[in-house]
């Protein structure tokens, strides 16, 4: 085992429920804990206000080594810290922050110290590369590792018929995402509502949380307008798993993503993925092979249109895409990156 040795590690990270970087820290504490003998505390980087407050922790705690999600919103805690750290890119770091003096001045500080930097996909890697030249010899390319539970008494279409009037046998379009702007959850409702007026066992539900409350406000006053079309609070994870397996497809809307989770939970769980044709998400689905991907509404009904009608379409794209993601995404290879990675850390301590 790597890990032969008792090693306390420090995994920081922002926090906010139902956002991607939230779920990578649970999902890497867990694995970091699983059968070894590390202990993985996590930390909310919006709950420590400096460094001196963050070394007092790591004192306190006896950690060992630091890991922390996002160059940007935990990076501005590493400068001066007391112990050997890496930092796991967390996608808007990447993607947007970068356009910004401060923020990229902030990363810039700590990408300089961090022994290792992690990032989930080629495309994120490249991007951070060209970025920060000076980190090529300590990034590595670490695909986020999917374990999928869904729950065996819980039905999705039983549920939106119970609760939204949603008929039995309908087929429903899943956007699973937390709602904020970056994730265009309006994307793509007008042409959806006006194909359910046409054919009226269509449905788009938009399932997630509230991460921007005027945004969402905005949001439930444009659907409220449309038929076919409904936005409904979160779901448990056993739950959302549920509804990803029941649904017809999973979309993807976003105009940014670091690795989409829910994209990779739809391919374990055979479930037909049409997501927005940006480089992550491309990164991830290979067009008519794992998935279908679009740049335009127009384009995405055509591709939910075939989808409906072409029964080896989707029996092709859910057998390549679990071959996909179980060959790529397994948490036994990501387990192991990570307890390389902190041993490797705690040896330099």
């Amino acid at each position: 085992m790597l890990a032969s040795n008792t090693m306390k590690v420090i995994l920081i990270a922002p926090l906010r429920s139902h956002t991607g970087n939230a779920s990578s820290a649970h999902r890497i504490r867990d694995i970091l804990e699983c059968n070894t003998d590390v202990t993985c505390e996590l930390l909310s980087c919006h709950n420590i206000t400096s460094v001196e407050e963050l070394n007092g922790y790591i004192g306190t705690l006896q950690a060992n080594c630091v890991l922390a999600i996002h160059a940007y919103r935990s990076g501005h805690l590493l400068p001066g810290c007391c112990k050997p750290y890496a930092v796991i890119f967390g996608g808007t770091d990447v993607n947007e922050h970068h356009q910004n003096k401060h923020k990229m001045e902030v990363m810039t500080a700590a990408l300089q110290k961090a022994r290792f930097v992690i990032a989930f996909s080629r495309p994120m890697m490249l991007k951070a590369k060209e970025l920060w030249p000076d980190i090529c010899d300590r990034i590595i390319q670490q695909p986020q590792g999917i374990i999928t539970s869904p729950s065996k008494t819980f039905c999705f279409h039983q549920h939106l018929n119970t609760h939204y009037g949603v008929p039995l046998g309908s087929h429903i379009f899943l956007l699973v995402a937390g709602i904020r702007p970056v994730k265009d959850p309006l994307f793509l409702v007008k042409y959806f509502s006006a194909w359910h007026h046409k054919k009226e066992t269509v449905w788009f539900v938009i399932v997630g949380a509230s991460l921007n409350e005027e945004f969402t406000l905005e949001c439930k006053e444009a659907i409220d307008r449309l038929s076919g079309v409904l936005l409904i609070d979160c779901l448990p994870q056993d739950k959302a798993h549920a509804a990803i397996r029941d649904s017809t497809a999973l979309i993807n809307s976003s105009l940014s993503e670091g690795m989409c989770a829910a994209i990779l939970e739809a391919m374990d769980l055979d479930t037909p993925v049409i997501a927005r044709n940006i480089e992550a998400n491309a990164a991830i689905v290979q067009h008519r092979i794992t998935g279908l991907l679009y740049q335009t509404p127009q384009e995405f009904l055509d591709e939910a249109k075939e989808i409906l009608s072409n029964q080896t379409l989707r029996t092709s794209l859910a057998c390549e895409a679990k071959k996909y993601v179980t060959k790529h995404h397994s948490v036994d290879e990501e387990k192991l990156c990570y307890l390389q990675i902190i041993q490797d850390l705690s040896n330099n301590t």
